[in-house]
């Protein structure tokens, strides 16, 4: 469930079992703030974050009221400052009297293999019917294509025409590579123990 996104890390963790303030629970302390003023700042769907801080106030209220009589309650005080201030600030936004959340910056991502490999792609993706259940026409889905590499991708169906012109066993060179490479690629991460090194 999204709303226990902060009472499950480990900073909570370690918050709850003791609120003494040597220095391994100071840090945890600091490392749970920062946790919550970060997601504050990273997420974009303010239902789900109002749930998130919510819930984990509530947590928190509930263990200040067993650590109060213990006189160890000013961590979870502390935290529970830090989230009525997001809570508020998240209020704020909402009517409009602060910007909203900010637009993360779409990556930019470069095609650099070849023209004809991409299209070679795009109309195994037009033929299987894997995006919008096939309702979406070839000259369509390379204009999306086209914006999402930044390439611009010119006369699909002549290229098309050329693949079907080809003499050999397989027509399709760029699928059969991709097929090929991921299948060794599996194979090396089997012999590695399941481990493949991220790129």
């Amino acid at each position: 469930m999204i709303m226990l996104r902060l009472t499950q890390t480990e900073e909570f963790k370690m918050i709850i079992l003791s609120c003494s303030t040597n220095e391994q629970e100071q840090k945890a302390l600091e490392d749970f703030m920062k946790r919550i003023i970060d997601l504050c700042d990273a997420e974009d769907d303010a239902i789900s974050l109002f749930r998130i801080l919510r819930y984990t106030r509530f947590r928190l209220q509930t263990l200040q009221a067993v650590y109060l009589m213990d006189g160890k309650g000013k961590n979870v005080s502390e935290l529970l400052f830090v989230i009525d201030t997001e809570l508020k600030l998240l209020k704020m936004r909402m009517q409009g009297l602060l910007p909203a959340f900010p637009v993360k910056p779409a990556k930019k991502l470069c095609w650099t293999g070849k023209a004809t490999d991409l299209v070679e792609l795009l109309y195994a993706l037009d033929t299987c019917d894997c995006i919008n259940n096939g309702e979406i026409g070839v000259e369509e889905l390379a204009d999306a294509l086209s914006e999402i590499f930044g390439v611009e991708i010119k006369n699909c169906y002549n290229v098309y025409m050329n693949m079907k012109r080809r003499k050999d066993n397989s027509r399709t060179y760029f699928l059969d590579e991709l097929r090929e490479k991921l299948n060794k690629r599996m194979v090396d991460s089997d012999l590695k123990g399941g481990n493949f090194k991220k790129r």
